[in-house]
């Protein structure tokens, strides 16, 4: 793979437009499907996907031969995403339930109403739990836990090390946690019916 990037990136200098084509077919679905979950709107995601892709398109001549080019493009993604957000002051996800789902598609009972319901109120309740975190945190989260990143690519996407990127994982979980807690003793007192016979 990483061998073949490297083709791919010495021939951009040679027929850039022709080689671009080659990455853009390898790589479109991945960030478009990851730009859509950071942003969590499909005109969005269409949208910086394309800047996306303008953006390496532009700066890919001038990159290292040996250019790793996947954490590069998605460093490039999470900093329009970022960008974007930053410039709205809103962040809006997918429920952190769906990511799992990804994962362990047989946990997700679609066939069973009554576990459809329950999971349909987690997926509410992990919406509500990542618009409260930091996105730093909620970057470096969906990159591990969906993206399935290691802790070099995800420092390479973030710019930052492989040890600053296992603090920042763990301080992003702890965050998590702990506004997923306190949102949940939120709702008990207020009597929100969500909440009510659940076991944690």
């Amino acid at each position: 793979m990483i061998m073949r990037e490297a083709i791919a990136v010495q021939q951009a200098r040679e027929s850039h437009s022709l080689t671009f084509e080659a990455i853009f077919a390898q790589y479109q679905d991945p960030i478009y499907r990851y730009v859509y979950r950071m942003m969590g709107n499909a005109d969005d995601a269409g949208d910086l996907t394309q800047d996306t892709f303008l953006k390496a398109y532009l700066a890919l001549p001038k990159m290292p031969v040996d250019l790793n080019v996947g954490p590069w493009l998605y460093r490039i993604a999470t900093n329009t995403c970022l960008d974007e957000l930053r410039r709205r002051k809103i962040v809006r996800w997918t429920p952190w339930d769906d990511f799992m789902a990804v994962f362990h598609p047989k946990q997700v009972a679609g066939d069973n109403p009554e576990k459809e319901s329950l999971r349909r109120e987690d997926a509410e309740e992990v919406q509500r739990t990542l618009a409260r975190i930091h996105p730093r945190y909620r970057t470096c989260l969906l990159l591990k836990e969906y993206e399935d990143f290691s802790c070099n690519e995800i420092a390479a996407v973030m710019g930052i090390s492989p040890g600053a990127v296992k603090s920042l994982l763990f301080r992003a979980r702890e965050a998590f946690r702990e506004a997923h807690v306190g949102d949940k003793a939120t709702r008990v007192k207020e009597g929100s019916p969500s909440a009510k016979g659940r076991v944690e």
